[in-house]
């Protein structure tokens, strides 16, 4: 199944670089240059992560693009992504799952990509569940 993904940033380089990243781990990805727009494309669409930079038009703006992700159904992964170190206590307290640094290292940036993505991906499998049997079958119990 593949993971669809919001990545939201005011950077144009950052927000293809990622994007390139994440369509390499099969991510189906849409993207957004401000939170405004982000938050347009998060009422009219499901998403299973949302990946959004913290400071764009207010220094803040990140913040109101997890709250408005933060009270969907389904819930999707919220990461945000910063140059600018915050508590985490602070961002998981707006709603996000984790935070991520900028990095100048793209075997970092790679590697935690990769992560966040799978982690969607196990979050959007349906759970297991037992085999459905045809009503007026019997199950056999094995011997």
């Amino acid at each position: 199944m593949r993971v669809r993904v919001l990545l939201v940033d005011d950077d144009r380089a950052i927000l293809q670089t990622l994007s390139a990243i994440l369509q390499m781990e099969d991510a189906e990805v849409i993207t957004a240059d401000c939170a405004r727009s982000a938050i347009e494309q998060l009422s009219g669409e499901n998403f299973d992560l949302v990946i959004t930079d913290m400071r764009m038009e207010t220094p803040n703006a990140g913040i109101d693009v997890v709250q408005a992700a933060a009270v969907l159904e389904p819930r999707p992964l919220i990461m945000i992504l910063t140059a600018f170190p915050i508590p985490d206590a602070d961002a998981r307290g707006a709603g996000a799952s984790s935070v991520m640094l900028k990095s100048s290292d793209p075997f970092t940036t790679v590697k935690q990509l990769r992560n966040v993505v799978r982690a969607a991906a196990v979050a959007k499998k349906p759970p297991a569940s037992a085999p459905s049997v045809e009503p007026g079958v019997q199950q056999k119990s094995p011997r």
